[in-house]
């Protein structure tokens, strides 16, 4: 399993990195305003992805292990193709404000409905994919193609941006088709052996089955989504679209130090699902949360050092309140990487409603607390309602698991034992 972890760990870094390398060439190339509309269309794109996942989602990693595969994918690719063109056409006409407020605000930046539609139905498809060989326990072919997605992704930004001379979102753009359709080409050609392996017989009882699970799962997954991104709305309702810019890089930046609580969740979730021992399943809990949250803290620490001279060095003065919402944000991270290593715990045991409810109780905080700061202190008034958002959904969760789990608030300190069990299970590995 170590393997598997760090190399996911190695995966997701290279990923952070050329993020972090999008992010910073954005803001310099784009500016505020622009690096907003981006953001609000990825952001239409990553809601309908929710609604795809019901049955594209979580559920498939959870059923892979225990129904053949053509009872899973037929019904997954078809709700893709469905939940693109509904999500698209909804989110285009439903308008955020109330008309009597004198506010024209939609969801879908006005001129991107086809290309949300499009990416939309490309991602849902290659997503689908990747829960099959998450399911699989394929991590090391999960990683391939996801780096190279953003790989590709960074390569035609490079092209377009800097070769072609087209500085514009419609460059971003560009490079997001290519990119989405290397991605599913790439997934499907690695998912096709497992179809000689698989009879249609009995769908309707799988499509049942998936959606059971699926949404359940999802609902937390939505839950959680507005929990991260509903603030956007309300930056742009109290602020404007270059404020979503700003705050859109601080977010970006401040998430990408869960990438050791992210990568450890991935392999964890998918070991959890192909297990019975509940047992088994809360002692690798509990013991990867203390390394999870170890790692964290150490990259909190020394991202937060250099944090006001790398954005001196890089950075235009446009986005010079980002170090200021990552400072407010920091504590809020760092306890949430609590949350991502409990909830594959709760979903791979089969009780994901912790986990939605955990979102919800998240959400309510959120949408409190941005009503109420975001007026009165801008952009760091969504930064501490994010805080006090991950920290509510997080306690939450660790009084069920201490309950679930029968342990104790002092098992989730890292002892002697826990260190010495950690480098005797690294000298296993190096000596594979």
């Amino acid at each position: 399993m170590i393997k598997k972890v760090l190399g996911t760990i190695a995966t997701r870094l290279v990923i952070a990195i050329l993020t972090l390398a999008m992010v910073l060439i954005n803001a310099r190339i784009l500016g505020p305003e622009k690096v907003g509309t981006v953001s609000l269309v990825i952001l239409a794109i990553t809601i309908i992805q929710l609604l795809n996942s019901f049955v594209g989602g979580s559920a498939l990693v959870y059923l892979v292990p225990r129904l053949e595969m053509i009872k899973l994918i037929i019904p997954a690719y078809l709700w893709a193709l469905v939940t693109a063109i509904a999500g698209t056409s909804i989110l285009d006409i439903f308008q955020l404000f109330p008309k009597e407020m004198g506010i024209q605000f939609h969801v879908i930046p006005e001129g991107y409905f086809l290309h949300v539609l499009l990416l939309s139905m490309i991602l849902s498809l290659a997503s689908v994919n990747f829960m099959i060989l998450m399911g699989q326990e394929r991590i090391k072919t999960y990683n391939t193609i996801t780096v190279l997605q953003v790989l590709c992704l960074f390569a035609m930004m490079m092209i377009l941006f800097f070769v072609f001379r087209q500085r514009s979102i419609a460059a971003y753009i560009k490079s997001l088709y290519v990119s989405y359709i290397l991605a599913f080409l790439a997934g499907f050609w690695m998912i096709v052996p497992s179809f000689k392996k698989s009879s249609p017989g009995g769908m309707k009882a799988a499509v049942k089955e998936i959606f059971h699970y699926g949404s359940i799962m999802q609902l937390g997954n939505i839950l959680q989504f507005l929990n991260y991104r509903v603030s956007y709305y309300f930056i742009e309702f109290f602020l404007s679209r270059a404020a979503v810019g700003i705050y859109s890089v601080g977010v970006q930046l401040s998430e990408s130090i869960w990438l050791m609580a992210k990568s450890i969740h991935l392999v964890q979730y998918t070991r959890i699902s192909n297990t019975k021992d509940q047992q088994y399943a809360a002692r690798l809990t509990l013991n990867l949360l203390k390394i999870s949250f170890l790692l964290t803290l150490v990259a909190l620490v020394f991202i937060m050092l250099f944090l006001n001279l790398f954005f001196s060095l890089i950075f235009k003065p446009a986005f010079n309140e980002v170090p200021s919402i990552m400072m407010a944000m920091s504590a809020g991270i760092l306890i949430f990487s609590v949350s991502i290593i409990l909830s594959p715990y709760f979903s791979g045991t089969g009780k994901p409603v912790h986990n939605t409810i955990s979102a919800a109780v998240g959400l309510v905080f959120t949408l409190v607390f941005s009503l109420f700061l975001i007026p009165r202190l801008g952009l760091m008034g969504a930064a501490w309602a994010a805080t006090l958002a991950y920290s509510a959904a997080t306690a939450y969760q660790v009084v069920v698991f201490i309950k679930q789990a029968k342990v104790t608030l002092p098992d989730f300190l890292l002892r002697k034992r826990d260190i010495l069990s950690i480098i005797s299970e690294m000298k296993t590995f190096l000596k594979q």
